[in-house]
């Protein structure tokens, strides 16, 4: 059975959600000067680093995060030539990710294994670890997230889980007002699930955060099953791409104008929020 632990990342996100949405029911305050995303990290990350250290472990703050590659920017953006180069190679973007993995496209968390250490310094530190050390790291470095994010909040978080759930919840606030209440953005919505329907691709809501999606869940389920406990292979990916391709070609056409509006507008949202939009987040896990 996997135990999967979530790094820093998820809980940096937590922090920033809860820490922005607390004061005024919006997420306002995420946007203000004094709350800074690249001297939040670098707060957060000291303050990490000296309690893993009082817990008996080293940890090297992380005081910047991997820059994206332009097409993933660029496919971000809801631009339609930029969208079209980047579906026309990688779909959505799951079965690339193991095809194409030194293009830095993929949508799955990476996983840390045996000798996989990349650029990293914590995670050599993970790696130089027992079985048994490992778990204490990652139990240590979830007791101190927990504890920064409800010394920022104010709240009496129990887990990791309870906050995790505390910012899911504070999200979909966000998105019903911001995103799914944008009458814009309904419109374009019908029209696109209209679209996607006389292609014969099953809509099951046509919310504007729902049909963003709708087309890529299916593969996104396919690629988390191929391979079975372990990544799949390029072998074993490469027909699903070729139909991911077709289906992510399809859904841009058919969502040409909405991206166009909502993609702006989700990154804005999302970046006050300290989330990244659509890529699902890039984050290290003990498998």
């Amino acid at each position: 059975m996997t135990n999967s632990r979530v790094l820093l990342a998820i809980a940096t996100a937590i922090l920033a959600t809860l820490s922005g949405c607390a004061s005024s029911g919006g997420i306002e305050a995420a946007a203000t000067p004094s709350a800074d995303p690249a001297n939040q990290q670098r707060q957060a990350q000291t303050q990490l680093a000296t309690c893993m250290k009082g817990k008996g472990f080293t940890y090297h703050p992380v005081v910047s995060m991997p820059e994206l590659p332009d097409a993933v920017k660029q496919e971000m953006s809801g631009d339609y030539p930029a969208m079209k180069k980047y579906r026309s190679k990688y779909g959505f973007g799951f079965a690339a990710s193991v095809i194409y993995p030194n293009d830095g496209v993929g949508r799955m968390a990476r996983r840390i294994g045996e000798g996989d250490t990349g650029d990293d310094p914590n995670a050599k530190v993970i790696a130089g670890l027992s079985k048994a050390q490992q778990d204490a790291y990652f139990q240590a470095m979830e007791a101190c997230n927990l504890e920064m994010i409800n010394k920022a909040t104010g709240k009496k978080l129990k887990s990791m889980q309870e906050a995790a759930e505390a910012q899911s919840e504070m999200m979909k606030q966000i998105i019903s007002r911001e995103i799914d209440g944008d009458p814009k953005l309904v419109e374009l919505a019908s029209a696109f699930a209209d679209c996607l329907k006389g292609k014969g691709y099953k809509v099951t809501s046509q919310r504007p955060s729902d049909i963003a999606r709708s087309t890529e869940s299916t593969f996104m389920t396919e690629f988390g099953k191929l391979g079975g406990k372990q990544p799949p292979t390029a072998d074993e990916a490469r027909p699903m791409l070729q139909r991911e391709i077709k289906a992510a070609l399809d859904d841009l056409e058919c969502g040409k104008d909405f991206y166009a509006a909502y993609r702006p507008k989700a990154n804005e949202v999302y970046k006050r929020a300290e989330l990244l939009p659509g890529l699902g987040m890039t984050v290290a896990v003990k498998g």
